[in-house]
């Protein structure tokens, strides 16, 4: 099956009755497609669609594949880890347990296919230029830009077969937007980013 994004005649309001989209058919396949417009033109709206953020007035989107979204804001909770924001404490507390010697089936059931987890959490923290945050690290102390990043890194960790990102380079400087160009260049599944930066 070829991960794809398929909109059909989508159309969508604000509660005022304000359109936003209407009658809008598109289809995304693999690769990298840009979102361009003037702000206000639905860019971000047509992504929380296709993230079930949000439900069409009308129409149909179909995704075949896991859908993974970056939105431009992201909510954080004040006590957790950059292990949490990257979604592998579970699995990491699981593989401290087996390592210790338990062998309860919901460990290795956390666990699942990722026993190299916290390697490759490791490696695309480094790859976008977070190798300096530790796995423990409270996300409240972060930078805007380190959020952003550790919020990237959790999605290529993921490899959802669908990548939407929202406006992804803010509050990035231009190192760090260069790593994530890198990593946006070697994604091989469906992308769709909003993005003033061309």
């Amino acid at each position: 099956m070829t991960a794809a994004i398929t909109c059909s005649d989508l159309s969508f309001s604000w509660p005022d009755g304000t359109p936003v989209l209407d009658g809008l058919t598109a289809s995304f396949g693999p690769g990298r497609t840009g979102l361009i417009g003037v702000n206000g033109s639905g860019k971000s709206t047509l992504l929380k669609l296709i993230a079930g953020e949000l439900s069409p007035a009308a129409g149909v989107i179909r995704n075949r594949g896991e859908v993974g979204y970056l939105p431009q804001a992201i909510t954080l909770g004040t006590r957790r880890s950059v292990s949490d924001l990257l979604g592998i404490t579970a699995a990491r507390q699981a593989l401290l347990a087996i390592e210790a010697g338990e062998t309860q089936a919901d460990l290795y059931r956390a666990v699942g296919d990722d026993w190299d987890v916290e390697e490759r959490a490791r490696a695309w923290l480094d790859r976008l230029g977070l190798g300096h945050l530790g796995l423990d690290d409270q996300v409240e102390r972060l930078s805007g830009g380190e959020t952003i990043g550790v919020a990237l890194a959790a999605l290529f960790l993921r490899r959802p077969d669908i990548l939407l990102l929202d406006e992804p380079t803010n509050n990035l400087d231009l190192d760090a937007r260069q790593r994530l160009y890198d990593a946006v260049a070697s994604w091989t599944g469906v992308m769709v980013i909003v993005s003033h930066d061309r």
